[in-house]
């Protein structure tokens, strides 16, 4: 059985950030609050666009912070 982070780094390499996102968004060992919630953040743009375009959000750059989030904690 794979471990999380093991299924996390594969989906970065395949470039499937929305999958690694949705798994890692939730982690908490090693992960600051602000990490966490720049994944969270990134997740939830992808999966509901509208409503953060709706209350202002910049849905480009809370992605792309998200996924360097998840580069520098688990990118090799």
């Amino acid at each position: 059985m794979k471990k999380k982070t093991e299924i996390v780094k594969e989906a970065i390499k395949a470039g499937d950030f929305k999958k690694a996102l949705k798994l890692a968004k939730d982690f908490r060992i090693n992960v600051t609050k602000e990490q966490r919630e720049a994944m969270a953040r990134a997740y939830e743009c992808i999966v509901h666009p509208e409503f953060y375009r709706q209350i202002g959000i910049d849905i480009a750059k809370s992605v792309e912070s998200g996924k360097k989030t998840l580069v520098l904690l688990y990118g090799e």
